[in-house]
């Protein structure tokens, strides 16, 4: 569903239909399930696809095609499927009532989700490339700072199946939490964040804490700077990751399915960096393996 851009479980039941040796290899012998059934168990994909990304990422990290040194994250607004939510007409039901509007610098306001998503990043290891290690999806109005900590958590348990240890975490000024701070710490590397100048209802300005004045010095120094160009890598695998897929907008609606659509896309990304691998192509040649 996910390789050949089909945007329901009907056009996949019809697509296997036709394709004989696909089904087969599906081990679908007999027939084909009915629509129903697939949007059964495709509702129940979610947990199961986020184990086997787990296992396939392991493989990676073992051939040393990805590094858990230095990882960063990103969030970014997708469009919701079909019609909007009208602000000046309430009485106007939207086509996916889990969406919501969000707002962002670059899309400006969008009613949809956002995905949340923690990768690798190409940090001087030649011969290594980006790739999605844990995510989240929520609906558009939430902020950026509460979704860090559990995806931090994931890749920190990663880390140790992997027998790893990550370093530096990067991630932008939305980010810029005391408590995400202290919660990387605990779990042992560093947060590295722009630092946001806050002041107070009066206009005066915040102090900052030892943290933060400890991560704006570093920041300023040349490893630190070289270190926070990388941030941008986890953004760019975001918009990789869209334009191969075709998720925004959104084909599906709603959390119980876009949660484990989202899961196969990234398993999908992750197999095809093995399987390039593996066949001696260049890591980056995703697309020509998407129909």
């Amino acid at each position: 569903m996910v390789f050949y851009r089909l945007n329901s479980v009907r056009s996949l039941a019809r697509f296997l239909q036709k394709n004989h040796q696909l089904r087969l290899a599906c081990g679908l012998e007999e027939r084909i399930p009915s629509y129903r059934t697939f949007t059964r168990r495709f509702k129940t994909l979610d947990h199961p696809v986020v184990s086997f990304a787990r296992q396939v990422i392991q493989v990676l990290v073992k051939y040393k095609i990805v590094s858990l040194k230095v990882i960063a994250t990103d969030s970014s607004l997708l469009k919701a499927k079909g019609r909007p939510a009208q602000k000046r007409n309430p009485k106007v039901k939207p086509s996916d009532p889990e969406a919501r509007w969000g707002w962002s610098a670059t899309k400006d306001w969008v009613f949809g989700y956002k995905l949340h998503l923690t990768s690798t990043v190409l940090f001087k290891n030649k011969g290594q490339t980006l790739v999605p290690l844990s995510w989240e999806i929520s609906s558009a109005n939430h902020h950026d700072t509460k979704f860090l900590l559990p995806l931090m958590k994931r890749v920190h348990s990663l880390a140790g199946s992997c027998q790893r240890k990550i370093k530096y975490s990067l991630a932008d000024k939305g980010y810029d939490s005391e408590i995400n701070y202290q919660s990387c710490q605990q779990l042992g590397f560093r947060l590295i964040t722009p630092i946001r100048k806050m002041k107070t209802k009066k206009g005066k300005p915040i102090r900052l804490s030892r943290t933060k004045k400890s991560v704006l010095k570093f920041l300023q120094t040349k490893k630190g700077k070289q270190l926070y160009y990388r941030r941008a890598d986890s953004e760019r695998l975001i918009g990789h990751l869209k334009n191969l897929f075709l998720i925004d907008p959104l084909p599906v609606r709603g959390l119980v399915n876009i949660r484990p659509y989202l899961a196969l896309i990234n398993l999908a990304y992750l197999l095809a960096v093995l399987y390039n691998h593996l066949n001696g192509r260049s890591l980056r040649a995703i697309k020509s393996l998407v129909a």
